[in-house]
Order: structure tokens, then C-alpha cells, then sequence
């Protein structure tokens, strides 16, 4: 079976460090896209440093995901990213979460990602080689990841 295609693009967030309220600040490092062909499907995803992230778990497929990710030692990378996935639905603008994650270990470019969302047909994961952006900027992503040639454009054509 050929595999799902897939492309996650990793932008700055422009807001990190910034207040949102009283004593709460925007803490995830990159803001990201997540896009499936055939049908396409789009989710998205808030990379925050691996502790931080790990605080946040809290419904039971959370919590078995922060269990797997100890056992898998993701939490003694120094550099681990890690981010809950959100579907989005880009007619309403509505954002909900499904069950998965997403790992991205800058030093070694490495992504995985697991999505287990059956509302929308996708029960998936993937390990990719991730790239840095040669032109950065505002709209622009730093990091792309993915399985197909880009210049076929992913897109909901």
C-alpha cells in the first residue's frame, strides 16, 4: 500500500514570549501546518519544548502518548519538540483536537508524527526528514517535512 501523503511546515511563532493575560505567555517555539492528500485533510500544530508540552497532557490518549514518549526516551533530547495535533476545518476556521503528536528534533532534521483521527479517515504515522527554508520571513516556513515532491503542489485541487 503506497503511503499517505503528507507535508508539515514548521513556521517561527512571532508571538512566543509575548502575554496572552496576566501570567500567561505564547510558548510555542514553531506554529505549524499539516497537510494530507487524497482526500486532503489539514491539522495543526504548536511545537513546544518537551517539558513544557508534557505538562499539558490530560485526557487518557494524552497521557498514554506522554507514557510512550518517556519509554521511547524522547524526554532526555535536549532539543525535542513536541506538539498535540488539531484538526482544522478551513470553511468554519474551527480547530479541534484529535488523537496524536508530533516529535521534531531540530539538530538531527528528524519529524514524526502519528495521527489517529477516524472522523476524518486518517489513522497514520509518519517519520520524515525535515529542511530548513532557504528563504525565511514573514508567511514563509523555516522547516518543511515531507514524503512528496512539493512541486506537484498539496493542495485541495
Amino acid at each position: 500500500m503506497k503511503e499517505r501523503e503528507i507535508a508539515v511546515r514548521g513556521f517561527i511563532n512571532e508571538k512566543f514570549g509575548s502575554t496572552y493575560g496576566k501570567g500567561l505567555f505564547h510558548r510555542a517555539i514553531y506554529n505549524g501546518s499539516v497537510e494530507l492528500r487524497d482526500p486532503y485533510t489539514k491539522y495543526l500544530i504548536d511545537l513546544f519544548e518537551y517539558g513544557r508540552w508534557d505538562r499539558t497532557a490530560s485526557t487518557p490518549e494524552q497521557l498514554a502518548w506522554s507514557k510512550k514518549l518517556i519509554q521511547s526516551e524522547i524526554d532526555k533530547a535536549p532539543e525535542a519538540l513536541v506538539s498535540w495535533i488539531q484538526h482544522y476545518d478551513p470553511i468554519t476556521k474551527s480547530k479541534n483536537p484529535v488523537d496524536g503528536v508530533c516529535v521534531y528534533l531540530p539538530m538531527s532534521q528528524e519529524l514524526f508524527i502519528s495521527i489517529n483521527d477516524p472522523q476524518h479517515a486518517v489513522s497514520d504515522e509518519w517519520t520524515l526528514q525535515s529542511r530548513n527554508c532557504l528563504k525565511t520571513g514573514s508567511n514563509k516556513p523555516v522547516f518543511i517535512a515531507t514524503n512528496v515532491d512539493l512541486n506537484q503542489q498539496l493542495s485541495a485541487s
